[in-house]
């Protein structure tokens, strides 16, 4: 199984951004993200045993933290990554987050991908590099909120048509 913490913004909310964007992803000549796959990674697991998988329940389980609210207004071209994406701006409680995920993470055996947190939701991928070289970037758009009060333990699973995201297990941020 490949595993990442993740959070999620609403389903309402992922289907507007994806509409927003379609006129965009259709210029880019890109492949579009389902709305049900949008999410901001916190911290990217990998490969995991199905045996290991309480393992690493039981260490998220423990992880709380404060509310933690992610202000997506701009969009994107990663060339490297080929992919159009609406980017947040910092969040020290998101940061915290995906470092103390690393941490207990760690601390059971595995070994998570140790990256800087960068939140961005992917909205297309396989865009095309010379299409976007031709457009100013970042784009502003209207701030999308995402509110978060749970996080999330999700499996990437590779198909013909692309990823498809499923989420494993979730824990609240904090006690209320």
């Amino acid at each position: 199984m490949r595993l990442f913490f993740a959070l999620l913004p609403t389903p309402a909310q992922s289907d507007a951004l994806v509409a927003e964007v379609a006129p965009l992803v259709a210029q880019l000549d890109g492949q579009p993200s389902p709305a049900s796959n949008l999410h901001a990674t916190l911290r990217f697991v990998g490969a995991v045993a199905e045996e290991r998988l309480a393992a690493l329940r039981e260490a998220a389980a423990t992880v709380r933290t404060r509310h933690i609210t992610l202000d997506f207004s701009a969009l994107e071209v990663w060339e490297r990554p080929q992919i159009l994406c609406a980017t947040a701006g910092e969040s020290d409680a998101a940061r915290d987050l995906s470092e103390r995920l690393t941490d207990v993470a760690s601390a059971v055996g595995f070994s998570p991908d140790r990256k800087p947190l960068r939140a961005h939701l992917t909205l297309a991928r396989k865009v095309r590099a010379d299409v976007a070289r031709n457009l100013e970037w970042p784009r502003a758009i209207a701030t999308l909120r995402v509110r978060c009060e749970r996080f999330v333990l999700m499996e990437s699973r590779r198909g013909e048509a692309g990823s498809t995201y499923s989420v494993v297990d979730s824990w609240p941020l904090y006690e209320k």
